[in-house]
């Protein structure tokens, strides 16, 4: 009975599936089913009641995952404290960036790198922390917007302050709307949230407006190509577009109006199933994030 199938077998039962599992673990599904069907063989119990659409526990599974999960704890300190004892930081940690981060996130992430070259970082791209954080079985994940009712841990990482940019070359072509109103005049490049919800409803303290836009992306980095290859007015973080700002490549509309303030997230599972890694790149990370603010 090896280690790795008891916890194959945790995550089975944390993401009710063997194909979520699969998915998290990076492993085919037909090994998952394999190695539960061994485990339950070497138990002599059957774990899982099994049907085509659904996948619950027996009363031996329940009992053997409670246990299960109170061993595994203790083995898990006992392995990081032998670690702490070597002063050398080890393990894996998967960490879910949404695509608009890794511009700002990758050199941070270099330098935890270089503070603990034995940490094995495998970067995801995700669509929402909440979501991809289960499906993907991921360690850390990054989210923006809305939280939801979770056991996850979220840690606000900053505020997210929007503006209103366009090119020089668009404004010279169509004009410099002076109010909220003539942006519904203007070619406007939208947002599309990971749940579908287009973002065309674009807030500040005064007003709403509404847009009609014509060009539509889920990808942040493709909205801000695009702008600024004159396609028309976005609202997006500050931040993602300060570089352009200052080089001149896109200008701010409207400063006037005051934005509602949105934030950005750090999630991870409650800290006493996290590694000695992820702890020190959650901090890591909250405290160099911090800086760009």
């Amino acid at each position: 009975m090896k280690v790795a199938d008891l916890k194959l077998f945790i995550k089975v039962v944390e993401l009710s599936s063997f194909t979520a599992a699969a998915n998290a673990l990076d492993l085919p599904r037909a090994n998952v089913s394999r190695r539960i069907g061994e485990l339950e063989q070497s138990l002599g119990a059957q774990l899982f009641h099994r049907t085509t659409r659904s996948l619950s526990l027996t009363n031996n599974g329940e009992a053997y995952y409670e246990n299960l999960q109170k061993a595994l704890t203790m083995l898990d300190a006992a392995n990081e404290q032998v670690g702490n004892n070597t002063n050398e930081v080890r393990g894996r940690i998967k960490l879910g960036l949404l695509p608009e981060t890794d511009e700002l996130v990758r050199p941070i992430l270099f330098d935890f790198h270089d503070q603990y070259p034995h940490v094995e970082l495998d970067i995801r791209n995700i669509n929402n922390g909440f979501h991809d954080m289960f499906q993907q079985g991921l360690d850390i994940a990054f989210h923006g917007g809305a939280l939801f009712d979770s056991d996850i841990v979220a840690r606000k990482l900053l505020t997210l302050d929007r503006c209103l940019v366009a090119s020089p070359s668009y404004l010279k072509t169509h004009g410099v709307p002076e109010t909220l109103e003539q942006l519904t005049e203007h070619k406007c490049v939208c947002f599309r949230w990971p749940n579908g919800d287009v973002d065309n409803v674009w807030h500040f303290q005064e007003q709403s407006v509404q847009l009609n836009p014509k060009l539509i992306s889920n990808n942040i980095g493709f909205i801000k190509n695009a702008t600024i290859l004159d396609r028309g007015i976005t609202f997006m973080p500050k931040l993602l577009v300060q570089r352009e700002l200052e080089s001149g490549s896109l200008v701010q509309l409207l400063s006037q109006y005051s934005v509602t303030e949105e934030s950005g997230w750090l999630l991870y599972p409650q800290p006493k199933t996290l590694s000695q890694a992820s702890r020190l790149l959650i901090e890591h990370l909250i405290q160099e994030i911090s800086k760009l603010g």
